[in-house]
């Protein structure tokens, strides 16, 4: 038998948490509008601090490019 994991090196593996990412996001959209927490820009943080590319993060929300999404990821500063 193999060795018993540890949750530390449960969590720290790079799928479990796209997974996880993922499963919080799909029940907070079951929630009804008004109990909602969570808008498109936490929705893009959260995706990209799992690992997810912007690319990733546009097609599973479903807009068309990685461009649509940069917005919430990269800030521009006014002069």
């Amino acid at each position: 038998m193999g060795k018993k994991r540890g949750k530390q090196d449960i969590t720290s593996d790079p799928v479990t948490k796209r997974l996880d990412a993922i499963i919080r996001l799909l029940a907070e959209m079951n929630k009804p509008e008004e109990r909602r927490k969570l808008n498109d820009s936490t929705v893009v943080r959260i995706l990209k601090s799992v690992g997810l590319t912007p690319t990733e993060i546009a097609r599973i929300l479903g807009k068309r490019s990685r461009t649509s999404v940069a917005g919430y990821l990269y800030y521009r500063k006014k002069r």
